[in-house]
């Protein structure tokens, strides 16, 4: 959960003049993320040695805050166009595994790997490959790592859990990168925008990438309408180019819905109220291990919770019943899945509201190593006290401790300190 009021957030991406991911970022800044934050949780992802560095600057009589990378060699890695001087060709696992070994809050890392994916999917559609032989380039550069997780983590810090778009202004002209100069939009980006409201305009350069168009697109809905809402505050991300006639800049606007002007007796206690989904499916041709490959591969796809309970089905056959929770923007994806990967023909889904109560992560000192540990408050109080598991096993693998021991030191260490 967020520091800002620990309620869920609207964000709204004005896009008047594109976006990108370097903007995201410096509009987040300009909204109140802190620049030390950022540094803080960006350090543990591994990542070659890089700078952050953020402005103040003035584009056509609006202020807004300028975002910059540099790499420790001097290359400055950051334009608000696809060109870019420092490319790696890593692969989307080896980005996904950099985002799941650090030690970023859960949320912040569902939604990480939830962009890098689409992404992923659009490179392999644009260039004719399977996501596994994808080798992203420009996305794959410190620079838009930076961007795709740094945003990411000012979401949560902010509290924004619903995203809404205004329609992508995409620029003309033309881009050059790592495969040539293309018009614009760059082929990725096209590819990620589909369903979404663009406009083309006549501003001669590449105004939304493939970087921003991926942050937008995977977390708002293509044209929804906002809900009635009350505007807290906004904040204006600079592209790094001046642009005749118009601010190159991207508002960041936060909110909440008006209904939320009075907390409910669940939120006065930190319990947060949202929406999420359940899709069902009843399988009785599928073998176990195909079972366990779809729930694993759901949970590393953004689901939330996945259970499959064994049933007897019709005309005495054994079968299982497949249910999956998700947030709502992750529905086709969890569609898509089930359908691809099980035997069903038909799927059930339906809205659900949960409860979810204030977390935060902290890192306790066992005496053996270092363990993150979630804690669950209800009215302020501690109620959940509970180390992660991995970093249980990896110290109890190298101690040859047992591992229900480390744990007791965590959740005593963890206890000690409120």
């Amino acid at each position: 959960m967020g520091r800002d009021g620990g309620r869920d957030r609207i964000l709204y991406f004005d896009a008047f003049n594109g976006v990108s991911g370097d903007m995201i970022l410096g509009g987040l800044l300009d909204l109140g993320l802190p620049l030390e934050h950022l540094r803080r949780r960006l350090a543990s992802l591994r990542l070659e040695p890089y700078r952050l560095s953020a402005r103040k600057i003035d584009r056509n009589g609006l202020s807004g805050t300028d975002f910059r990378v540099e790499l420790e060699h001097g290359g400055h890695s950051h334009s608000h166009s696809h060109s870019h001087s420092h490319t790696h060709g890593r692969t989307p696992s080896q980005i996904y595994g950099l985002i799941e070994e650090s030690r970023l809050e859960d949320p912040v890392k569902e939604m990480a790997l939830s962009v890098f994916r689409r992404l992923a999917r659009a490179e392999a559609a644009v260039h004719g490959k399977s996501v596994e032989h994808v080798h992203f380039h420009e996305v794959g550069a410190v620079d838009a790592i930076v961007d795709i997780v740094g945003a990411c983590i000012g979401f949560h810090y902010l509290g924004a859990s619903r995203f809404f778009s205004s329609p992508l202004y995409l620029g003309s002209g033309t881009v050059t990168f790592s495969h040539g100069t293309w018009p614009v939009p760059a082929p990725a980006t096209a590819h990620l925008v589909r369903g979404f409201p663009v406009v083309m305009g006549d501003v001669q350069a590449e105004l939304t990438t493939p970087t921003g168009a991926a942050i937008v697109t995977s977390l708002a809905a293509p044209g929804a309408a906002t809900p009635a809402w009350t505007l807290d505050r906004w904040g204006f991300g600079a592209g790094d180019r001046e642009l005749p006639g118009i601010p190159n800049m991207l508002r960041l606007v936060l909110g909440r819905e008006a209904a939320e002007e009075r907390p409910s007796p669940a939120a006065a206690q930190g319990v947060r109220d949202e929406e999420v989904l359940v899709l069902e499916a009843d399988i009785d041709d599928l073998d176990p291990e195909a079972i366990g490959y779809v729930m694993e591969t759901a949970l590393g796809r953004g689901a939330l919770d996945v259970r499959c309970v064994p049933q007897q089905m019709k005309k005495g056959r054994p079968g299982h019943h497949l249910s999956v929770l998700c947030r709502p923007r992750d529905r086709d994806r969890m569609m898509s899945l089930i359908f691809r990967e099980t035997t069903t023909l038909g799927i059930r889904w339906k809205p659900w509201r949960r409860w979810v109560l204030e977390r935060e992560f902290r890192e306790v000192e066992t005496g053996h190593g270092t363990v993150r540990v979630k804690v669950g408050r209800f009215g302020g109080e501690p109620v959940t006290v509970w180390p992660e598991y991995e970093d249980l096993k990896r110290i109890a693998e190298r101690t040859r401790l047992p591992l229900k021991s480390l744990r007791q030191v965590a959740i005593r260490k963890a206890t000690e300190t409120e």
